[in-house]
């Protein structure tokens, strides 16, 4: 018996019609038939469409928790599109060991704050910003969550440091001081800190002691000349902390030594603090995050363009208002399975070389009690099948939300909308500039892609 290839290839796509129907197939979950199908060219007889309504702007971002992050930025920066934000850092140190003693009638070389870089930068290195450094009066609180937005009192009339100290960014330059050593910043402190630490030795017996005694440090940036930038600094690294280099009496001579306060102990926590002011920015982009305005007025504004900001800055609420339109639709009985969503993210930045967009982007869903939830695409783990990576060719981020969407038209388990946030925002300083839901170019629009099949 010979084999029919052509008459094989046309029987299939009915073969694969007649298996959604039997019963036993009917039965499945209708949120989760034909989410296997991955490709295109699988989509047998899907429609596709991109018409879709969106409405979208942008808004403010409420909470973002910075505690704890391995590495954090320092810098301000002045944006003509989103204004000035300015990134500190609130940290405890401990001593490095228990029941500390300097010897007898040790003499003080210096005392030198260091924070290691961590490679990251945002805006033009060639910008420097004043680094100040100030003694907490208030103490961190251990098991405490702290959000962007928080603030540690701390003793503002005196500077730790010895001078003025402009940081001129070299992320990338190793620094060389008994051994070349990776790259780092030296900030030297007044020498009456390192005499405070000899004469209250004994506040140095322990990591709790000494937190009670001395409740760490606030390090802030101010401006200092042009647009200033943002610097990333690995306060992990056993590098970072506080170094008192000393003399210790040693028979008739003295001999060097040095003694360290650390950061990256897990017995010191510290947050970021970030600022932002808006009032500086574009014109349009201020009445866009304009929560005096009516969601009209400021989706009518996301037509045209929309944003998204780190350091809990601003994210875009984008709306899905007719999607039970595709249930509503087949009033004749027929069911719609979506067999692939994409929602399609269009940068138009233009300046990438000072601010790089974020190689990531993602969600967050609102469940129906309005709390953030993870999507549920998402949630299976698969951050490939998701996407969100940035496209550097199309200057576009995708996302595979099938399973929200599904969920939409067919239960009530989500609400009809989501937030687009920059990944990583707690611990990276990154914008996007993106096309809104009715651009001048409509094929860039923020847009819904979605393939469906009826049965």
């Amino acid at each position: 018996m010979s084999f029919n290839l052509r008459a094989f290839t046309y029987i299939i796509p009915f073969l694969f019609l007649s298996l959604l129907c039997i019963p036993q197939g009917c039965k499945k979950d209708i949120s989760s038939i034909g989410l296997d199908l991955k490709d295109r060219d699988d989509l047998l007889n899907a429609v596709f469409t991109d018409s879709v309504t969106l409405t979208a702007y942008s808004v403010l971002e409420d909470t973002l928790n910075t505690t704890g992050l391995v590495a954090h930025y320092l810098g301000c920066l002045k944006d003509n599109i989103f204004g000035n934000t300015t990134a500190s850092i609130f940290t405890q140190l401990v001593p490095l060991g228990n029941n500390i003693t300097f010897g007898k009638s040790p003499i003080l070389d210096s005392i030198v704050f260091v924070l290691r870089y961590n490679g990251g930068f945002y805006g033009d290195t060639l910008n420097p910003f004043t680094v100040k450094i100030y003694e907490l009066t208030e103490d961190i609180i251990a098991d405490k969550t702290y959000y962007q937005h928080h603030s540690i009192a701390y003793d503002k009339s005196k500077n730790l440091t010895y001078s003025d100290f402009h940081l001129y960014p070299k992320p990338n330059t190793k620094v060389k001081v008994d051994s070349l050593l990776n790259p780092h910043i030296r900030i030297r402190l007044k020498d009456e800190l390192g005499e405070r630490f000899f004469k209250d030795y004994e506040k140095l017996e322990s990591a709790e002691t000494f937190k009670k005694y001395f409740k760490g440090l606030y390090i802030c940036a101010e401006s200092f000349r042009n647009d200033g930038s943002m610097v990333n600094f690995a306060l992990s690294s056993t590098l970072s902390g506080i170094r008192l280099y000393y003399k210790e009496k040693d028979g008739d001579k003295y001999k060097s030594k040095q003694f360290a306060f650390l950061i990256n102990s897990t017995d010191a926590v510290r947050f970021s603090h970030y600022e932002h002011n808006y009032n500086t920015g574009e014109q349009k982009f201020i009445e866009q995050i304009d929560s005096l305005k009516s969601v009209k007025e400021r989706e009518k504004l996301g037509e045209k363009t929309l944003y998204v900001q780190s350091m809990g800055g601003v994210k875009t609420k984008i709306s899905f208002p007719y999607i039970k339109a595709f249930k509503e639709k087949n009033a004749n009985g027929k069911n719609i399975v979506i067999n692939k969503a994409e929602l399609v993210v269009t940068d138009i930045g233009e300046d990438l070389h000072l601010y790089p967009v974020p190689n990531r982007m993602g969600f967050q869903a609102v469940d129906s009690s309005g709390k953030l939830v993870i999507m549920p695409d998402l949630a299976l783990g698969n951050i490939a099948y998701f996407g969100g990576t940035y496209d550097k060719n199309n200057k576009e981020y995708r996302f595979r939300i099938t399973r929200y969407i599904q969920n939409l038209i067919q239960k009530e388990n989500y609400q009809p909308y989501i937030y687009l946030v920059a990944e990583g925002a707690a611990a990276y300083a990154n914008r996007l500039i993106l096309n809104g839901t009715n651009p001048a170019e409509a094929s860039k629009k923020l847009r819904l892609e979605i393939y469906y099949t009826e049965y």
